[in-house]
């Protein structure tokens, strides 16, 4: 019996009706409904994996796109029932805390879970696991009146806390956030194209690593603490307020200036709590504050900012206001119950006070229900701890988030396969030699002494047994006592270890570096033994589902590993940077973050990189990938241990790693088919003009030379040859940062990696002028010096200019070529369908959409040209265009 179903294809505006057997699957009925389609010619559709069917419903959110493995009559569908071919991707608007709205393409059958990792991805945020969305839904719309239902409103007024409602708002607290839920997809929550979401962290875990190598963070960090001070999320002091305050007078103004800066000009509050924005003279002090933080960049000034706003107790709590039972009392008064990374805290709920804190380790179970939420703790406490608050489900979702990052990082971090105890999930231990201390404890020895006794005892007497016996006679010795002089206990000596010398003169961050780098070359050899064990899946089929459910697999492995790769070449980037400057100047927290990011990232790498081999359906070119990925371990290997402290390797040993990387990250991305010429090109022109900027700084460093070989001075001779070779290292260093995040240089951290190495290079430039101009005043010198370092910052300038505009150039080509092949393709079938006049017309309709799409991409890319010039010739050839497509249908309408 078939199926017969009305089918919408929403692109062409065509509703046909089709037969179907009720076990197709859903994969074949795509398939079958795109020949339908395109009988006769193309179908004028994009990709097909781009489509599906979608199941429409009266109500948006009841509405379900049917999956590819599953049949029609799953779904209990019905003769006549209508079913819509469309895409699957939509537009969604993300707005940022600093208020910029971000439109990004997603898939609309996808549970939001899978959508963070896309959204995060374009915006350059790389733990997307602790940032979610929020809905900004107005209060009216919350609870919609229908009809007259007066009973129902006045119950609902009834059991409203008022006291309560007003503390929160008072608070600040998160009771009444609305995040969109991350096992739902978008449709099922009502989220449409036009609705807007706001980007935040939820999860504050490794937050504590953002710094001004990640700028994306850090401002979106900034703006978060930031706001939270302003609205009295966290409480502060006047000094502090005063203190925050300056510090976003120089992020948002910049240094002091006196006679603009007086009383009057700030609107307090947008920089203070209300509650200090009306005291008298308070703008005076912020000011006063404002001067002490005078040349610090913007980037620096966030970083101070958030820096102090860490040391703050409430920092990275979330609040919520709930009701617990008073001691030795039935009644309910409200508390503050606050979560964070580690802890469960129970808090003032005037002053947010912390009363009581339970680590997450002594949290065995916990329960939500709809106005109740249970800790049990276990063995920690005789009884459980329960409060009264409708929003247990999303205490419950908050702290089972932290749990889920923590065991995901101590997966990743633990590559001894230790079986911790209880509380190993949230215990970090650096060990290292130098810090070790050996013991060995056996029980005491008791201390014994002899005692002096009477062995003459009273006669007992005995009923006879065996008759007589024969007993004999002798002399009570004296009494003896034994002593044992020394310890009552004994403990193992240990030998006095061997340090190396290296052990010996480590500083303590030093050492803890050394360990993180220890564990790190652990996990990069653990991953590189990985690989060299392929995956076996069982034999997969040629039905349907088991070809979507293979390409599905392919795609998100293919994403997972290029977000990895480019998190990994930005991580590499940074340790080059971090590694420049003298032993003592490293920021060693940072050090170790960006190789605990290249360990954690690599070791998820290998297990996708073993999926996209196995799936591979060509053997040779799965084995090509994997050596591919064993290269990029050796290469990460040699890095690490290069890197070491007070390592004896020359730093061309670091840098000629760093570009081992690089090449190796590029030839795992040619095997996975992620890499195109436009990549290609674009990596191209990257190298080109890194290698121009080594080849101008070359020349100035032979020009200061010259200054030097005619300086009488010795000191200032030393100076200029020190100058001269910091610049030619700055200059290595750029090339070799260069070769790392080539590959991925459309992910903004990558970008960002190459533009501080470029402003190293500026910075040198800067002091070879210096000291060159310091030496000599013979002009002809000094010409050749600056012309040399105007070459410099001509090629630095069009180096970052490139690398700002890589993913545009990236996208606008895409724009470009898939208009222009369409173009090509139906001229081509509008020539050969001459004499078919109807072929010929819908040929000429695809070709006027087409041409429309790449005008309107030409008038886009002129719109940002700033060369008045260029800017004339891409309108003029978008008029010509214009002008060309519309004699071309006119003559196919004639003929």
């Amino acid at each position: 019996m078939s199926l017969s179903l009305k089918v919408s294809v929403v692109d062409k505006n065509v509703v046909k009706t089709m037969q179907f057997d009720p076990s197709t699957i859903v994969y074949d009925a795509c398939r079958i409904i795109r020949e339908k389609i395109s009988e006769g010619g193309d179908s004028g559709l994009g990709e097909s994996k781009n489509y599906g069917l979608f199941l429409a419903d009266e109500d948006p959110k009841k509405g379900v796109w049917l999956e590819s493995g599953r049949s029609l009559e799953y779904y209990l569908l019905r003769n006549g029932d209508l079913l819509e071919y469309k895409r699957k991707m939509r537009t969604l608007r993300v707005r940022m805390l600093d208020g910029t709205v971000k439109t990004v393409l997603v898939d609309d059958s996808q549970v939001v879970a899978n959508l963070m990792v896309v959204i995060c991805t374009k915006i350059g945020i790389t733990n997307h696991d602790e940032f979610s969305l929020i809905r900004d839904i107005p209060d009216e719309n919350k609870e919609p009146n229908t009809g007259t239902l007066t009973l129902r409103k006045e119950k609902k007024d009834k059991d409203k806390d008022q006291k309560m409602e007003q503390l929160k708002k008072k608070l600040k607290t998160d009771d009444d956030l609305n995040w969109v839920d991350h096992s739902k997809t978008l449709r099922e929550q009502g989220i449409d194209e036009e609705e807007t979401l706001l980007l935040r962290r939820k999860f504050f875990f490794s937050d504590q690593n953002v710094d001004s190598r990640d700028p994306v963070q850090l401002n979106l960090l900034y703006v978060q603490a930031r706001d939270a001070i302003i609205n009295g999320t966290h409480p502060v002091t006047v000094e502090q307020a005063s203190q925050f305050a300056g510090m976003q007078c120089q992020i948002q103004f910049g240094d002091h200036v006196e006679t603009k800066h007086k009383p009057g000009f700030l609107d307090l509050k947008e920089f203070l709590p209300k509650d200090y924005a009306k005291m008298k003279g308070i703008e005076k002090r912020v000011f006063v504050e404002h001067k002490k933080f005078s040349g610090n960049t913007e980037l620096e000034a966030k970083v101070k900012y958030v820096s102090l706003a860490r040391s703050l107790k409430t920092y990275g709590v979330a609040f919520f206001l709930v009701k617990e039972k008073m001691k030795g009392k039935n009644k309910l008064v409200p508390r503050l119950l606050g979560v964070t990374k580690d802890s469960v805290l129970r808090l003032d709920e005037k002053t947010k006070e912390i009363l009581k804190t339970w680590p997450l380790t002594t949290v065995r179970r916990w329960a939500a229900s709809p106005n109740s939420f249970t800790l049990d703790f276990g063995d920690y406490s005789d009884s459980y701890y329960s409060v009264q608050t409708p929003e247990g489900e999303q205490i419950s979702q908050l702290i089972g988030g932290y749990i889920d990052i923590i065991l995901k990082r101590k997966q990743a971090k633990d590559h001894f396969g230790i079986e911790g105890d209880e509380g190993s999930t949230m215990v970090e231990d650096n060990i290292s030699a130098a810090k070790a201390t050996i013991l060995q404890h056996n029980p005491p020895a008791k201390v014994s002494h002899g005692n002096s006794v009477s062995v003459v005892v009273p006669a007992v007497m005995r009923a006879a047994e065996n008759g007589a016996r024969q007993y004999n006679t002798g002399q009570t010795p004296s009494a003896q006592f034994s002593e044992t002089k020394g310890q009552a206990h004994s403990a193992y000596a240990a030998v006095q270890p061997q340090h190396p010398k290296i052990q010996q003169t480590m500083s303590e961050p030093q050492r803890a570096l050394l360990s993180t780098i220890s564990a790190g070359r652990n996990a990069v050899e653990n991953a590189q033994n990985d690989l060299s064990m392929r995956v076996r899946f069982q034999e997969l089929g040629n039905d349907p589902a088991s070809l979507q459910w293979k390409q599905d697999q392919m795609d998100v492995k293919k994403q997972n590993v290029s977000s990895q790769l480019a998190a990994m070449n930005a991580a590499t980037a940074q340790v080059i940077t971090l590694t420049s400057g003298p032993p003592e100047e490293v920021d060693h927290p940072a050090f170790g973050a960006a190789v605990t990011t290249i360990a954690t990232n690599l070791t998820e790498m290998s297990k996708d990189v073993k999926v996209i081999a196995a799936l591979m359906d060509d053997d040779a070119q799965g084995e090509n990938l994997l050596d591919a990925a064993r290269n990029l371990c050796s290469a990460f290997s040699d890095l690490l241990k290069a890197a070491e402290p007070e390592t004896k390797e020359p730093r061309q040993n670091l840098l000629n790693a760093a570009s081992r990387v690089g090449e190796a990250s590029h030839a795992v991305l040619r095997n996975i088919g992620e890499e195109d010429a436009i990549d290609k090109e674009i990596q191209d022109i990257l190298l080109g003009l890194a290698k121009r900027v080594a080849n101008a700084t070359a020349n100035l460093v032979l020009k200061a030379k010259n200054v030097a070989s005619k300086c009488d001075d010795t000191a200032q001779q030393n100076r200029v040859i020190t100058a001269a070779t910091q610049c030619a290292l700055t200059t290595s260093q750029l090339v070799a940062c260069a070769k790392v995040v080539a590959p991925t240089i459309s992910n903004p951290t990558c970008q960002q990696q190459l533009i501080e190495a470029a402003k190293e290079v500026s910075r040198a430039v800067e002091g070879i002028n210096k000291a060159c101009n310091e030496a000599t005043k013979d002009e002809a010198l000094l010409n050749d010096m600056g012309h040399a370092s105007g070459q410099v910052e001509d090629a630095l300038a069009d180096l970052v200019n490139h690398i700002k505009t890589a993913s545009k150039q990236r996208a606008q080509a895409s724009v470009h070529d898939g208009a222009v092949d369409t173009i090509l393709d139906a001229t081509d079938r509008l020539f050969s369908s001459t004499g078919d006049a109807g072929e010929m017309v819908r040929q000429a309709k695809i070709l006027a959409t087409a041409t429309a799409t790449l005008i309107q991409a030409i008038k886009g890319e002129a719109n940002s040209q700033t060369d008045s010039d260029i800017q004339k010739r891409l309108l003029a050839a978008a008029k010509v265009l214009a002008d060309a497509t519309a004699k071309m249908v006119e003559a196919a309408k004639v003929n």
